[in-house]
């Protein structure tokens, strides 16, 4: 088990480096000048400009802008604002709570959403409330977050009045409000989840309900809902791991679209301005973040699904 956890630090180390490379390059692919765009309106001169991308290091070659910011990351800091000119990292870090409880929730609202789809899904296999599940898996596969979100906005805000329509709430200011303002959010980016999870969970109890020792729980009497979920859940859950894991990445990644929405002030909404006013040291840092989340997420999930699977920390 120590070398496993050995072998998955190192790959998460060396996809984090070269992260960094592609989010350090892309960077640099945005159209426009981030102290051109920013200073040129006051009408400095060339000269004036020139002094101010020095300032900032932008005149030297990219290797050296990456060498100079990567080392700046190992030491814990990540630049500071081309825009606030405060510490990056402050900005961040105060942020990324924020997101985490939105893909907290998502992730909650799609496992209390697929898991009785899929168990009731796998009893009734092939019937019409297996396929009329099935059907509403695929159209929330296919359906956008942002058409999910603006759906609810429209149903539950503006006709209902039983959510806000957007903002957030400290849960130590006011919890109650602050699992208001969560609500649609949180079925937002939980329901497209839900419905890949529920798809992969259905398929795989199925599969384990042809198995012999589920024959053997049914002729002793069990009942087919008893053999699902005492029996055949626990297997199924094996390969659903992955997917949760996966899932999990993808809200954070998605939870940027469902900030824009909802003007939620998360890591994600960050990252849109920042992109709109060419801050490159807090686009830097929001996407290592990003990226960051993804690496620890699969770290995790593969050593649940080891210590759920021997076979496959063996075999890994």
């Amino acid at each position: 088990m120590t070398r496993f956890i050995a072998g998955r630090l190192l790959a998460g180390a060396v996809t984090l480096l070269l992260s960094s490379i592609i989010v350090f390059a892309m960077v640099r692919f945005i159209p426009g000048d981030p102290i051109s765009a920013r200073l040129t309106e006051g009408g400095l001169s060339e000269d004036a400009l020139a002094r101010v991308r020095k300032l900032y290091g932008l005149d030297e070659p990219i290797y050296k802008q990456y060498w100079v910011w990567i080392s700046s990351v190992a030491q814990g800091d990540l630049g500071s604002s081309l825009v606030t000119h405060s510490p990056v990292l402050k900005e961040t870090l105060v942020r990324i709570p924020r997101t985490i409880y939105l893909a907290a929730a998502g992730m909650l609202v799609a496992l209390a959403i697929a898991v009785p789809v899929a168990i009731v899904g796998a009893r009734h296999e092939g019937g019409r409330v297996d396929s009329g599940l099935s059907s509403a898996i695929a159209v929330l596969i296919a359906v956008p977050n942002f058409v999910i979100g603006i759906f609810l906005i429209v149903l539950f805000a503006v006709q209902v009045h039983l959510f806000p329509v957007g903002g957030y709430v400290e849960p130590v200011t006011h919890p109650g409000l602050f699992l208001k303002s969560m609500a649609l959010p949180a079925l937002t980016i939980g329901l497209p989840a839900a419905a890949v999870i529920a798809r992969v969970l259905r398929t795989s109890l199925i599969e384990e309900m042809q198995r012999d020792y589920i024959r053997t729980v049914e002729a002793w009497g069990a009942s087919r809902f008893q053999a699902i979920v005492r029996h055949a859940l626990p297997n199924a859950a094996v390969p659903t791991v992955t997917v949760v894991g996966l899932q999990i990445g993808y809200l954070l990644g998605g939870a940027l679209v469902v900030e824009l929405i909802f003007s939620y002030p998360g890591i994600g909404l960050l990252l849109l301005n920042s992109i709109t006013e060419r801050d490159y040291p807090t686009i830097q840092g929001c996407l290592m973040f990003f990226a960051l989340a993804f690496v620890v997420v699969n770290l995790l999930t593969d050593l649940v699904t080891a210590a759920l699977n021997p076979r496959l920390r063996v075999s890994r």
